[in-house]
């Protein structure tokens, strides 16, 4: 019997291994790798065929399907071998870093690239709106029909929009936000414009401050660079300032004050509702609840923002500011809202924005040369 040796148990059979003999002539028959050398591995087959790998380049135009289809793939490849799951690993990760990529770059093209309505020509002032030979003389000495209110008041209303400066362009054009604004006064030097502050500054307008500029149209041969001249401490309302080049004629627009509005009082809106330019609405003034805000009953829509209410002789009543939205609230039904007037008569409630061609009293010589209706509409008759 062989004895065990230390470390086996008593009861296990041991058996010693016959000795493995290399011969000299063996080794030297062996090719020992030189060292530096490259080492020189048989080439293995891809696991995954080159079909399906096909089938998911498409994906990498649109990342969201590409990565739940590599989702999808991960779970459905959990009982493959580890190569297979592997090599699928490597090559979605390989396409997901390129979809990303692609992807990054084309949001940065729809970002840049102005959707809305291209400026035919952007200038810093409006040649048509120079032209006018004169303004229309208000308030009316009775009251206007619907068809000259219209023709009367509509040259005083323009196309505005906050601009954007893109990042394939050198200049400045309109922003995918549209609203109105109107003349308050015009002399040789230019003309101040009134519209709603989140029309001037667009989104993020509650927290913007100091210079801003706004394209502004009369719907004709392009648009105009105008600048912000104030903003409202409180209100939705900014003053732009646009230069005028030629022309003499002077305008003044006349206001209501707050005071003077009665419920049930006729008015009158102009401004350009879902892209709709210069349409006229007209309805009644529904509730005067306080803090300077009219309830009118005029339909309202996108595009009417810094819009003007008038009187039926063409006194300005309010600025057009918001709606409750339908899919806000389901139940609302026109319930729609403008600022009175009375905020341009206080000029201590206004941020003024200095620079630009703008005179520094361009707000003042408006307070104190418009015409101020402060009796009720039935007292003027």
């Amino acid at each position: 019997m062989f004895s065990a040796p230390l470390g086996f148990p008593q009861d296990e059979q041991f058996f010693p291994m016959d000795p493995i003999v290399i011969t000299q002539q063996e080794i030297a028959k062996a090719q020992m790798p030189v060292q530096g050398a490259s080492e020189v591995r048989p080439k293995v087959p891809n696991p995954v065929p080159v079909w399906p790998r096909l089938l998911f380049v498409p994906l990498v135009l649109v990342l969201p399907l590409l990565a739940l289809a590599a989702l999808i793939l991960r779970v459905a490849m959990r009982g493959q071998a580890p190569r297979v799951r592997q090599t699928w690993s490597s090559y979605l990760l390989t396409l997901l870093i390129i979809s990303s990529l692609l992807s990054t770059v084309m949001a940065v093209f729809f970002v840049s690239v102005p959707w809305g309505q291209m400026p035919d020509a952007v200038s810093a002032s409006l040649s048509d709106l120079d032209e006018r030979g004169s303004f229309p003389s208000l308030p009316a000495h009775k009251v206007m029909t619907s068809v000259e209110l219209s023709s009367t008041l509509k040259p005083l209303v323009l196309l505005a929009s906050p601009a954007a400066k893109r990042w394939f362009q050198k200049t400045e054009s309109t922003s995918g936000l549209l609203g109105a604004a109107l003349i308050l006064h015009a002399d040789s030097h230019g003309y101040l414009l009134a519209t709603a502050r989140h029309v001037a500054d667009g989104e993020g307008w509650r927290s913007r401050s100091g210079a801003q500029k706004v394209m502004v149209s009369v719907g004709m041969n392009g648009w105009a660079s105008a600048q912000v001249v104030g903003r409202h401490k409180r209100l939705d309302l900014a003053l732009l300032w646009l230069d005028r080049r030629f022309g003499e004629g002077e305008f003044t627009q006349p206001v209501a004050t707050y005071g003077s509005v009665q419920m049930g009082e006729r008015i009158f809106v102009i401004g350009h509702p879902e892209g709709l330019n210069f349409s006229v609405s007209n309805g009644i003034v529904s509730r005067t609840p306080g803090n300077d805000v009219l309830q009118v009953s005029a339909p309202i829509s996108p595009g009417n923002s810094g819009g003007p209410v008038y009187d039926e002789y063409g006194n300005l009543v309010g600025i057009v500011t918001s709606k409750v939205a339908r899919s806000m609230e389901p139940e609302a039904e026109n319930l729609n809202f403008a600022v009175s007037t009375d905020a341009l008569l206080h000029e201590s409630d206004w941020e003024l924005v200095n620079g630009g061609s703008a005179p520094k009293n361009v707000l003042s010589d408006f307070v104190h040369q418009t015409k101020v209706r402060k009796t009720p509409v039935e007292a003027v008759r």
